[in-house]
């Protein structure tokens, strides 16, 4: 349902308040496989994944963007020992300044980054 109706999400996809309700209709009225139960979804349920989604995104890009690291959307950064201590920076948590050098490559710290070390993030090329 997003995806149809990604124009209306602007730049920094944000959709406008009425999708949500929408959003959370269709979900509620897809069918699951076998043995998977199905929870309601709320249209705050709806937006709150849809943060979630968008915020792995935006971890993801800032990733591809850093020097020294690969990317790849089955097995992440797939970090080595090679890139170990550019990982262990990118995602350790600190307090302000959030960018900072290592190895002469300035990057941002992201500790929320940190499941993306060993695993990929199969939504990116939807997003």
């Amino acid at each position: 349902y997003l995806g149809e109706n990604l124009s209306t999400s602007g730049d920094g996809l944000n959709f406008p308040k009425g999708t949500w309700k929408p959003a959370s209709e269709y979900v509620n009225s897809c069918t699951l496989p076998p043995g998977k139960k199905h929870t309601i979804k709320t249209p705050a349920s709806c937006k709150n994944k849809w943060n979630t989604l968008k915020a792995g995104y935006h971890h993801v890009v800032h990733i591809k963007n850093a020097s020294g690291l690969t990317w790849s959307d089955t097995d992440g950064v797939g970090v080595s020992s090679e890139t170990q201590h550019v990982w262990d920076e990118i995602v350790k948590v600190s307090t302000p300044p959030y960018l900072i050098v290592c190895s002469d490559i300035f990057f941002q710290v992201r500790p929320a980054a940190k499941p993306y070390g060993n695993k990929g993030f199969p939504h990116f090329a939807v997003i």
